[in-house]
C-alpha cells in the first residue's frame, strides 16, 4: 500500500494480505488501495458513529479522523460499546479514541475538538460522515462537501427507525440498476455468428435484462471469450440472449 510519508504511523509497502484477505477476495487489490488512501471525518460517536468507525477503520482507510464533543451520558452505555462507566461526563469521541485505535494498527486513527464547521478542514477529506447532527449542521456541511467535490454521508438512528442521506457529488454515476450481486449461469452453447446466442442450461433461467452486461471464463471452443470484456446482451428467452 503506497502512503506518503506524513501519513502517521507505520504503514506497510503492500497491502497486508493476510489482514484483508476476505475484501482483497471481494474488492481486489487496487480497490483496497483507493481504499487505504482515503481520509474520512466522521461526526457523531454514538451507537452507530462507533459501529461506523469501527468498519471503515477494519477496512483500512488511511486517516480516520473522529469528533464528538458530547458529553458522555449514562445511557451511551447501552448502545456505544466502547465506553465505559468511567467515561460518563468525557467527550464521547475522546473517550473512545484509544480503542478505536487498537483495532488496525494501518490507520491513522485521530479526534477532532471543537467545531468543524470550516471549509479548509471539511475539504481535507475524501470523504464526511454525519451522524445523528441538527438538519441545520448537516446542510451546512453538505453544501460545503458538495462545491469541493467531497463526498457526504448523514445517517441517524431512532428506534426502529432509521435514514441514510448521500450526497457524492454531480459526477457521481450508479450503473447498478438493482442492486443485486452479479449472477454466474452455466454456458451450454454459443452460436459463432455476428450476433452470436448464447443458451443456459435449462435447469435456471438466465435472470438478464436487455441492456445488461456478460463476460466468461472457462468456455472451450471460443477461448477468446475467456476474460473479455464485458459485453452488452439482447434477451431471446428466460435461457437464451445475444451478445
Amino acid at each position: 500500500m503506497e502512503v506518503d510519508e506524513q501519513g502517521g504511523g507505520d504503514q506497510a509497502a503492500e497491502i497486508d494480505e493476510g489482514l484483508y484477505s476476505r475484501q482483497l477476495y471481494v474488492m481486489g487489490h487496487e480497490a483496497q488501495r483507493r481504499v487505504g488512501s482515503a481520509k474520512v471525518l466522521i461526526s457523531g460517536l454514538n451507537g452507530l458513529g462507533v459501529e461506523i468507525a469501527k468498519n471503515v477503520i477494519l477496512a483500512g482507510l488511511k486517516h480516520v479522523v473522529l469528533h464528538d464533543d458530547t458529553p458522555t451520558h449514562i445511557s451511551d452505555l447501552g448502545s456505544q460499546f466502547y465506553l465505559m462507566e468511567q467515561d460518563v461526563g468525557k467527550p464521547r469521541a475522546e473517550a473512545c479514541l484509544n480503542k478505536l485505535k487498537e483495532l488496525n494498527e494501518y490507520v491513522d486513527v485521530t479526534h477532532k475538538a471543537g467545531s468543524i464547521l470550516d471549509q479548509a478542514f471539511i475539504t481535507s477529506f475524501d470523504v464526511v460522515v454525519m451522524v445523528d447532527a441538527s438538519l441545520e449542521t448537516r446542510v451546512q456541511v453538505n453544501d460545503i462537501c458538495h462545491a469541493a467535490n467531497v463526498r457526504f454521508i448523514s445517517c441517524q438512528v431512532a428506534g426502529l427507525f432509521a435514514h441514510a442521506f448521500c450526497d457524492f457529488g454531480q459526477d457521481f454515476v450508479v450503473a447498478d440498476t438493482n442492486g443485486e450481486q452479479a449472477i454466474s449461469r452455466l454456458v451450454t452453447s454459443i452460436t459463432q455468428e455476428k450476433e452470436g446466442l448464447v443458451t443456459v442450461h435449462d435447469e435456471t433461467r438466465h435472470g438478464l435484462e436487455d441492456g445488461d452486461f456478460v463476460t466468461f471464463s472457462e468456455v472451450k471452443g471460443m477461448t477468446e471469450l475467456n476474460g473479455c470484456e464485458p459485453m452488452k446482451v439482447k434477451v431471446k428467452g428466460p435461457f437464451a440472449f445475444t451478445i
